[in-house]
């Protein structure tokens, strides 16, 4: 059996970004809800999760994902208000989301999961809703309790659900490879794949 690695593509946040997640958690564990945040330095935009992928299928995931992604010019994007999973009811994920100022972000998730797709372990069926990850809440009664105060949570997530975020350019997708140890997950990139490639040539 052929080893493989855990990956996903994603388009990387710059520090302004992630200052900015870091403050929207500041705000919202305030609340009181028992809930494991995302460390900022690896909260990114994800447009595919691949699961495990065979070592050797990465060199043509690689060119496959460069060739989907060349014809779509770099994207102007806003981090923009909290919002919730589910959205109603108790949150079991927060997340800031993502205005698409220019630029065609959803096509360029679709292309990229498409090209990602025969090389996936795993498929994603929903809709695509372009969101950074700040916490997921847990409901275990094990380890670190129950959920605690997720409604006072909900309520914080809906006072700032209208704020804007800072503004920042997506102008390539990142192959990452995802690393699971005892402190959390390490992301390692893997491959840089330029958007609007197919303009320059």
């Amino acid at each position: 059996m052929s080893p493989t690695i855990r990956a996903f593509l994603a388009i990387e946040l710059p520090d302004a970004v992630r200052a900015y997640l870091a403050q929207c958690q500041t705000r919202l564990q305030g609340a009181g809800a028992n809930v494991k945040w995302s460390r900022p330095e690896q909260i990114h935009l994800t447009l595919a999760f691949l699961g495990n992928v065979p070592v050797e299928d990465v060199p043509a995931l690689v060119e496959a994902v460069r060739a989907a992604v060349a014809p779509f010019g770099p994207a102007a994007l806003r981090a923009m208000g909290t919002g919730q999973f589910p959205p109603g009811g108790a949150p079991r994920v927060v997340w800031v989301g993502v205005d698409v100022l220019t630029g065609d972000l959803a096509g360029l998730q679709r292309a990229v999961a498409e090209a990602a797709g025969p090389f996936a372990e795993k498929h994603e069926d929903r809709a695509y809703h372009p969101h950074l990850t700040l916490g997921r809440v847990r409901f275990g009664r094990g380890r670190g309790g129950g959920p605690g105060d997720v409604r006072s949570l909900g309520r914080a997530v809906a006072e700032t659900a209208g704020q804007l975020g800072p503004e920042f350019d997506a102008d390539e997708v990142v192959l990452f490879q995802s690393d699971l140890g005892p402190q959390g997950p390490t992301y390692t990139p893997l491959a840089r794949l330029p958007l609007g490639q197919a303009n320059d040539q």
